[in-house]
């Protein structure tokens, strides 16, 4: 089941999810330390991945069917380097960490894993009823 396609882009979209929950939870972390600027994975980059593959933009990546009733060749890896991000303001100490803005992505990405869970655990459902029941 893992070398499925949709069980890979979900593993991927978690990775990347995972990274971005790391990131902003170091923001959060730092949130009192001088100087400190937020990072984050910006939304564009899981997508634009995406995008450049079905394009077919990197040859390496290009998406491949062997038969039509396939479902699409493996998904890439995200980039997970997060990038610093221009806060709107800063702090006396030089501190750009805005703590509400930081939570408020920080619901959204653990709301984004939690869908990418539920929809693994559907199609991973889907794939035991097709087999008659049976368990992985």
């Amino acid at each position: 089941m893992a070398d499925n396609s949709l069980f890979a882009l979900i593993s991927a979209r978690q990775r990347w999810l995972g990274a971005r929950f790391t990131a902003l939870a170091q923001n959060v972390a730092n949130a009192d330390t001088p100087d400190y600027r937020p990072r984050d994975l910006p939304r564009e980059s899981f997508a634009a991945l995406l995008r450049s593959r079905l394009e077919g933009e990197r040859t390496a990546w290009r998406l491949v069917r062997t038969d039509p009733r396939h479902i699409a060749a493996e998904p890439p890896s995200p980039e997970l380097e997060p990038r610093p991000v221009a806060p709107v303001e800063l702090s006396p100490s030089g501190n750009g960490v805005s703590l509400p803005e930081e939570l408020q992505k920080l619901a959204e990405t653990q709301r984004d894993y939690l869908l990418a869970v539920n929809l693994y655990g559907t199609y991973k459902r889907l794939f035991r009823t097709v087999l008659g029941g049976q368990t992985a």
